[in-house]
């Protein structure tokens, strides 16, 4: 479901990408460190581009035209909740043009962000496209720390395909009692037809004294295989200046391959159809 993968997005930046950066000085504990980090950039690539996440119920409307907000909003409330743990920890429901996902300690993979509260998606047409409103309630909080969470979604339909725009912010505190903030930028072509999608977009924002951003360039996939193509980089830099990177790309195996921070490579398993990295 879009509105929850947003988050789950940002959540990775926050925690995931975050927590594994800090990196410490040598030995196993860095190699964790950086296995972990390396999860999480190439978990949230294949969920910003997942056909079960942003590009699944919002654009797979028939037609070429920008659905009635009410049938986006319908189309959206039926789709199944994936990813989310324990079961029957979120409920959907709808009202109109509005979708409200409630979320009763709700965790993702990693299970370092829980989540209580609720987020409200808004669909209205704007012109000939579809526009989208997410808000986070006022006592949505993130491992029991308030969180603040909005984002905006423009929907342009032709034919077959769909071209989204993606912007999202959200502030809070990590699992580690760091505050963060973070801005989410998204550009997204889904072809309804092939059941594939195309995406570039960009994660910025800090977390304590770091700053940790990630781009995602060319990335490529279709339901149910593994990316094509496509590149995820994250970077952390400290308040003495020193940047710590990493790179993550895709080339149609079930193997991502890893740069890591001290130019160590190495391979990860992809379970593509789920996307995820598998265990």
């Amino acid at each position: 479901m879009f509105v929850l993968r947003s988050v789950r997005f940002v959540s990775l930046m926050a925690s995931a990408l975050a927590l594994g950066v800090l990196l410490a000085p040598s030995g196993c504990a860095a190699d964790d460190d950086e296995q972990e980090a390396a999860t999480g950039a190439a978990t949230s690539a294949l969920q910003a581009g997942s056909q079960g996440g942003l590009t699944d119920g919002m654009l797979d409307t028939e037609g070429g035209l920008a659905p009635d907000p009410e049938l986006a909003a319908q189309t959206v409330a039926e789709r199944p909740l994936r990813g989310l743990h324990p079961a029957g920890c979120a409920t959907k429901t709808r009202e109109g043009n509005v979708v409200t996902l409630a979320l009763d300690g709700c965790s993702g993979r990693f299970g370092k962000v829980t989540l209580h509260g609720s987020l409200r998606a808004t669909f209205t047409r704007v012109g000939s496209d579809l526009h989208v409103a997410v808000a986070a309630s006022e006592d949505l909080t993130a491992n029991e720390h308030p969180m603040s969470y909005a984002a905006e979604a423009d929907v342009r339909y032709e034919g077959a395909q769909r071209f989204v725009t993606w912007h999202g912010e959200s502030t809070g505190t990590s699992k580690r009692g760091k505050a963060f903030t973070r801005t989410n930028d998204l550009l997204i072509v889904a072809d309804v037809a092939t059941r594939c999608a195309t995406l570039d977009g960009v994660s910025k924002g800090s977390i304590g004294r770091f700053t940790v951003d990630m781009t995602i360039e060319g990335f490529h996939s279709c339901e149910g295989s593994c990316p094509s193509a496509g590149l995820a980089r994250a970077a952390v830099r400290g308040p003495r200046g020193k940047e710590h990177s990493l790179e993550v790309s895709f080339d149609g195996t079930d193997q991502a391959k890893v740069k890591g921070f001290r130019g160590r490579s190495f391979d990860l398993s992809l379970d593509c159809d789920a996307a995820d990295v598998a265990e």
